[in-house]
């Protein structure tokens, strides 16, 4: 189980009556339906995702993986949102060098490469080393700005 400090802050909707509750092994979670760009996501970053396209105005699905290990990732619910967006975004907080979406995006291209109108985009954060430093984190760690950025830059072509 991981669990990100960042969302340890975080308020929303709970299962308050059901203290047994279990999200379903192997599931994602579609967080916002859209047509344009499937947007896939985790941890501490569906938050910002979410902002980022609401204030980009793109019709984009998000798609929070919830489930990281190879054997539980949903691919089903990955599959048939590129199918019917042919195109995705892989957000994500940490270096690019280092991050879960490189693996994440080799593989949808080998999965779904027929179905894919544009390379795998990913916006990941800056090569710095996160820190205690409120700067120096907020250079390491992408948040809603460079998913905006980014966004944007794939609406416009």
């Amino acid at each position: 189980m991981l669990e990100h400090v960042d969302l340890y802050t975080a308020t929303g909707q709970a299962p308050v009556e059901d203290l047994d509750h279990c999200i379903p092994p192997g599931r994602a979670a579609v967080r916002r339906p859209g047509a344009e760009l499937t947007v896939l996501t985790y941890l501490a970053m569906v938050g910002p995702v979410l902002d980022a396209v609401q204030s980009a105005g793109v019709d984009a699905e998000v798609i929070d993986l919830r489930w990281l290990d190879r054997a539980s990732l949903d691919w089903d619910t990955i599959g048939a949102s590129i199918r019917k967006t042919n195109r995705v975004l892989i957000a994500e907080q940490g270096a690019l060098g280092t991050s879960y979406g490189g693996w994440l995006a080799d593989e949808i291209q080998r999965r779904h490469f027929d179905w894919l109108d544009a390379p795998v985009e990913r916006v990941t954060g800056g090569e710095a080393s996160p820190s205690i430093s409120k700067v120096l984190e907020r250079a390491a760690i992408a948040g809603t700005g460079e998913v905006i950025t980014k966004l944007t830059e794939i609406a416009g072509s």
